[in-house]
C-alpha cells in the first residue's frame, strides 16, 4: 500500500453520500476515526492479484478499475469505481487472496479501513451491514448482466454499449481503445475498426482519444441485442 497521504475528514467528504459504508452519521464518525487516506497516481497499482487483503478501500476521489488477466494473457476490466465505490471487499470477506488487480486510472484518493476495525463497525452497527449487503447485491446484478451481454452480444454491440456506459458514468475520462476493448471483452483492433465504421456512418466523431457521440439513438440501437 502507498504511503498515507493525508487524514481527510469523512464528515466533509462528498463521497459519503454514495458510499456503501457510510450508512449513518454514527458509522461515518467511527470510520473517520480509524481510516487512513492514501494517494495513488494515475497508473499506479493499489493491490495485485494474489495478494492477501488486510482491509478495505473506499474511493474518495478519482477512478479505479478492477482488472483480471486471463490464462492467454489478455486483460479484462471487471468494474470501474468512482467516488463512493468500495474496492476489495469480495476477497476480504471470502478470506482469500485478491483475484484481480486494482489500478488507479487517474490520480485517486482512497480511504483505507483495516480489517479488524471494519469488522467491528459491522458488529456494532447492524444497519451498516445491511446497507453494505444491498450494495453487494447490486454489484452482483450488474456483474451478471455484463456476463450475459458478453455471451449474447456481438463485438460491435458490446463496443456501442461500452462507449455509452463509460461516457455516461465517467464523463471526464478519455478512454483508450485498449481500455474500451478490456471493458467490452474484445481486442483493441476490433474496437478501432468498429469505431471507424461508426464514424463512417455518422454516429460518432473521433478526435484523438475523445469520442463524441453524434447520434445517441442509433448507438443505443446498436447496443441493444435483438
Amino acid at each position: 500500500m502507498t504511503t498515507p497521504a493525508r487524514k481527510d475528514s469523512c464528515l466533509t467528504c462528498d463521497a459519503k453520500h454514495s458510499s456503501a459504508l457510510c450508512s449513518s452519521p454514527d458509522v461515518v464518525k467511527v470510520i473517520d476515526s480509524v481510516k487512513v487516506t492514501c494517494h495513488y497516481k494515475a497508473g499506479q497499482t493499489i493491490f495485485q492479484q494474489g495478494q492477501d487483503p488486510l482491509g478495505l478501500f473506499a474511493v474518495q476521489s478519482g477512478l479505479v478499475k478492477l482488472e483480471v488477466n486471463s490464462s492467454d494473457g489478455h486483460a479484462h476490466t471487471l468494474r470501474m469505481l468512482g467516488p463512493g465505490g468500495v474496492v476489495g471487499y469480495r476477497s476480504l470477506f471470502a478470506h482469500e487472496p485478491y483475484k484481480a488487480n486494482a489500478i488507479a486510472i487517474e490520480d485517486t484518493h482512497l480511504c483505507y479501513i483495516p480489517k479488524k476495525e471494519l469488522f467491528q463497525v459491522f458488529a456494532d452497527h447492524p444497519e451498516a451491514t445491511l446497507n453494505f449487503m444491498q450494495s453487494i447485491c447490486k454489484d452482483l446484478r450488474f456483474a451478471e448482466e455484463k456476463w450475459i451481454d458478453q455471451m449474447d452480444k456481438e463485438a460491435s454491440e458490446r463496443i456501442a454499449e461500452a462507449i455509452l456506459f463509460l461516457q455516461d458514468h465517467f464523463t471526464d475520462q478519455k478512454w483508450t481503445r485498449k481500455e474500451i476493448a478490456q471493458w467490452a471483452g474484445t481486442t483493441p483492433e476490433t474496437v478501432m475498426r468498429t469505431l471507424a465504421q461508426f464514424e463512417k456512418e455518422g454516429l460518432i466523431d473521433q478526435a484523438g482519444r475523445k469520442i463524441i457521440i453524434l447520434n445517441r439513438t442509433a448507438i443505443q440501437t446498436k447496443a441493444a441485442h435483438t
